[in-house]
């Protein structure tokens, strides 16, 4: 049975998780974790002796405390009905570290979850029922909500929107929106789903998820989205959008709500054609030069109509890439050359660059070469090179987003079967998201003025994830009464970074 024992360093008090074990006929006190400062180590809370004090349990309290609060905040508990409780366990659970719904359950004892919500236990039935809840919610009308609540906080204005399109895979064949399309790695031997996400420029407030068929072109889903920004309260501004989703009636439809675009363009033909007659070595001069973080541009601007909508290209030169391009081109090609020499089957995508007695042709290389390291951006907008340079590629905040849907909220291959399980697993994980960006914007709001600036919020919860609520009872009490009583629960000495993490969730979580 484990029991807390207390043990002195250097004068200070601490507390650690021990259990007895018989080794080599001897009785030894196993560390199952320590527990860190006693907090009343000047106080006569505990027995006089250790063995009068067993352990009941140690809950995890910091982390959780953080994600409840921003949960009631954002109104999550209202807005998610009669099942929230449930729901937002799986949504905390996300935070944290995901596997499957009896890892959920499994999880939630060990959190003090049952103390805060009210809730003793939690099974894998109510899970599922919770999830299929969820599924049956107006999810465009609740992500409205979350969003208005969300910008209030974070006091984010409507202007910039940032949106791309991911994919994830199924393994399972059963489900409907498990389709053959274009996956990220050109892949079309899997099933896919896409998923549309748009967000503020700004601070990075998710504004609305989409989930579709993976056959689906994202510039179909990119038309959708605009019908359901303008729902959400989006009348105007400016939409960042990737290469893949430029289809013209999109585009159209955008300038014709008098939204501004900036939008990646593919570099096909017709655009190739256009300039084809600039000698993109002029391009590097110092009235050119435009730096975004690490990377070095160099670009100019020409006039461009896209059908009917008038606006611009950005023609951008990056010297770094261009060389990385043409030295990974000319290595393949010298080891082609010694493939081809050696008797070996040559890449057919290749043969361009050898003439039929297998010698180099120089003009194929240099025809390859004249487009590399080009990136072109079309825009309607009255704004600088810099401003349109600093917008686009500061998109990387949705690249990042995906990132966190995929790895730390567990947005891996989908083994769902059921459609509404699929779009409620989803969903949890855009809640999850919800939470992890309020909780970025506080630590970064509250960096200014104390010493957790630069802090990730996946380090901060990790932080909080080592405090513990430990609950404790007395032996001689146990003997004398049949059940088992609490004598009682004491949290554990926060240290000063997870002091300040929680005060920039708020000053009310310090006890």
């Amino acid at each position: 049975m484990a029991f807390i024992r207390k043990y002195k360093v250097k004068g200070r008090v601490y507390l650690a998780e021990v259990e007895s074990k018989r080794i080599d006929g001897k009785v030894r006190q196993k560390v199952l974790r320590y527990l860190g400062v006693d907090p009343h180590q000047n106080k006569s809370v505990f027995p006089s002796r250790k063995e009068d004090l067993a352990l009941e349990s140690s809950r995890v309290f910091g982390s959780v405390i953080a994600l409840d609060f921003i949960a009631n905040e954002l109104g999550l508990y209202a807005l998610l009905g009669e099942h929230a409780k449930i729901i937002l366990t799986l949504v905390f659970c996300h935070c944290h570290d995901y596997r499957s719904l009896a890892d959920v359950e499994r999880w939630f004892h060990k959190t003090d979850l049952r103390q805060i919500l009210g809730v003793e236990k939690i099974s894998e039935k109510q899970l599922r029922d919770a999830l299929s809840a969820l599924a049956n919610i107006d999810q465009l009308s609740l992500q409205k909500s979350i969003f208005e609540n969300q910008s209030k906080i974070c006091g984010e204005i409507r202007s910039s929107v940032v949106y791309d399109v991911t994919n994830t895979y199924f393994f399972g064949k059963r489900c409907d929106l498990a389709k053959y399309g274009k996956n990220k790695e050109n892949d079309r031997s899997k099933r896919v789903m896409q998923i549309g996400l748009a967000m503020t420029k700004e601070h990075g407030v998710p504004i609305l998820h989409q989930v579709h068929r993976g056959n689906i072109h994202d510039s179909k889903i990119f038309a959708e989205t605009i019908i359901q920004l303008k729902r959400i309260g989006f009348r105007a501004g400016t939409i960042v959008y990737d290469r893949g989703m430029n289809a013209k009636s999109s585009i159209l439809k955008l300038s014709s709500l008098h939204w501004k675009i900036i939008g990646g363009m593919p570099l096909h033909q017709g655009i190739k054609s256009t300039i084809s007659k600039m000698d993109f070595s002029e391009l590097e001069s110092f009235r050119n030069r435009i730096q975004q973080e690490d990377t070095v541009f160099y670009g100019t601007t020409i006039p461009y109509q896209l059908d009917s909508v008038k606006g611009k290209l950005l023609i951008l030169l990056n010297p770094r890439k261009r060389l990385e391009i043409r030295e990974k081109r000319l290595k393949k090609i010298k080891a082609i050359r010694n493939a081809h020499a050696a008797g070996k089957v040559v890449d057919i995508k290749m043969k361009k660059y050898f003439n039929k007695s297998g010698g180099i042709n120089s003009h194929a290389i240099k025809r390859a070469e004249k487009y590399d390291g080009l990136s072109i951006l079309f825009t309607t907008g009255k704004l600088s090179r810099e401003d349109i340079v600093q917008i686009y590629f500061g998109k990387d905040l949705i690249e990042k987003a995906f990132q966190c849907f995929k790895g730390v909220l567990a947005l891996r291959p989908v083994r769902h079967w059921l459609e509404n399980n699929v779009r409620a697993h989803i969903m949890i994980c855009y809640l999850a998201y919800v939470l992890l960006t309020t909780f970025r914007f506080k630590l970064n709001n509250y960096a200014k003025k104390s010493s957790i600036s630069g802090i990730s919020v996946s380090r901060a919860l990790s932080e909080l994830a080592d405090t513990y609520r430990v609950y404790f009872y007395n032996r001689e009490q146990q003997k004398s009464n049949q059940d088992r009583k609490t004598l009682d629960s004491k949290l554990v000495q926060l240290s000063s970074l997870q002091e300040d993490i929680l005060k920039a969730i708020s000053p009310t979580l310090i006890f």
